[in-house]
């Protein structure tokens, strides 16, 4: 028995140095006879505990420097305001890099202005542009459908929620088999106070907690505000707007904070016809170049550029290697533009282009690679007649 004594004074030794870090504040208030007396069994269960008690504090902490502010509109609309902006470039930033680098581009997060939201607007109107017309024609159709495979949840959260024009037919279908209905519209513009009071005001079961916020920030700080089984909406065809890295790397992003009974429900705009494709990105009305130019005018007014629209003209190419529609401004002769704010002189040869945006399509298999690569799995799929669009819904593997 004393030949154990040293062997077992060392353990105890180290243990109280790994909790005395942990949780110091209760080793100071545990008796030493006590401790004497533990098996292992008592000390592993001790550390875990504690473990994961400083974690919740850790949690806390972290949550609390994110929240900005609460306003509450009324008893069930609330906004939270969420100061955690990540370090991000400017737009005189990104487009002194875009428009100085070899391949000239320019990120379409910055098409969205006042005007170049509005031209989008118009731009989901054509006859060409097929993905608004087919989900909407899924969300009509199958809406009860994905109510009913979702039955077990009272939550439903949503990436990028904008106008929530089309959210609507999943929340009508929601609420006809439930009591009440949480709704969580996640988005970086104040666009969703207003969408959000239009909603509450159309359906008198609804509660809103709205967070301006980007993505990743607002999703951990509804699961820390309520941790219930949830459906995540990533709505239009927004994931065809990232790089095949940066697809996987969101959806990594959502995997993390899943939990098994949780389902993210996705849209992708299916491979086709090329003819298809193409034309959707050119419409008859102009209005898809009108969208594509409008960023020269952004430039113009808000750094003091002096492009000419007239001098370049809209391109949209399906590349078939990449599975891509690619956007292009291709300039008609040679000019030189100068953008004041941020001292910069561009220099163009006929027929350079800058790069503004990819759309890319998608086949089942590019879909279920996508999943698997992000530790997910297929949970359901839903589609339109004619194929041409897809909603999936996505569980942890």
């Amino acid at each position: 028995m004393t030949s154990g004594t040293p062997w077992r004074s060392k353990i105890l030794f180290d243990f109280f140095r790994v909790f005395a870090i942990l949780n110091s504040s209760f080793l100071l208030k545990l008796p030493f006879n006590i401790v004497l007396n533990f098996n292992f069994f008592h000390l592993q269960l001790f550390l875990i505990i504690s473990i994961l008690c400083r974690k919740e504090t850790y949690l806390n902490q972290e949550i609390k420097e994110i929240y900005h502010k609460e306003r509450v509109i009324n008893e069930r609309l609330k906004i939270y305001y969420l100061n955690n902006s990540p370090k991000t470039n400017s737009f005189a930033e990104d487009v002194r890099i875009g428009l100085t680098a070899k391949k000239k581009f320019l990120l379409p997060k910055y098409f969205y202005d006042e005007r170049g939201s509005q031209l989008f607007e118009h731009i989901c109107m054509t006859d060409e542009y097929y993905p608004t017309k087919s989900e909407i024609s899924i969300l009509k159709t199958l809406s009860p459908t994905i109510s009913e495979r979702n039955n077990d949840k009272n939550l439903i959260v949503e990436l990028g929620s904008g106008s929530s024009l089309k959210t609507n037919y999943i929340l009508s279908s929601f609420l006809k088999t439930r009591d009440s209905l949480k709704y969580v519209p996640i988005d970086v513009s104040s666009i969703l106070i207003n969408s959000s009071q239009e909603l509450i005001k159309k359906y008198d079961r609804l509660t809103i907690t709205g967070i301006i916020s980007f993505y990743k920030e607002g999703i951990n700080f509804i699961i820390y505000k309520d941790p219930s089984p949830k459906l995540i909406l990533f709505l239009g065809s927004s994931i065809g707007n990232f790089t095949k890295e940066e697809a996987i790397d969101f959806m990594k992003m959502l995997r993390k904070d899943l939990n098994q009974e949780d389902r993210l429900l996705i849209g992708f705009d299916l491979i086709k016809d090329n003819k298809i494709l193409v034309n959707a990105y050119n419409d008859g009305g102009g209005f898809t170049a009108e969208f594509n130019l409008n960023i020269l005018h952004r430039i113009n007014n808000e750094l003091g550029g002096n492009f000419n629209t007239d001098n370049f003209e809209h391109s949209a190419i399906f590349n078939e290697e990449e599975s891509r529609i690619e956007m292009y401004l291709v300039a008609k002769k040679d000019i030189v533009v100068e953008i004041k704010d941020i001292g910069v002189e561009v220099k163009f040869e006929k027929g350079e282009r800058i790069h503004t945006e990819n759309s890319y399509k998608f086949t089942n298999d590019m879909i279920n690679d996508l999943a698997d690569s992000s530790g997910m799995e297929f949970s359901d799929f839903y589609t339109d007649d004619r194929k041409y669009f897809s909603l999936c819904a996505f569980r942890p593997k």
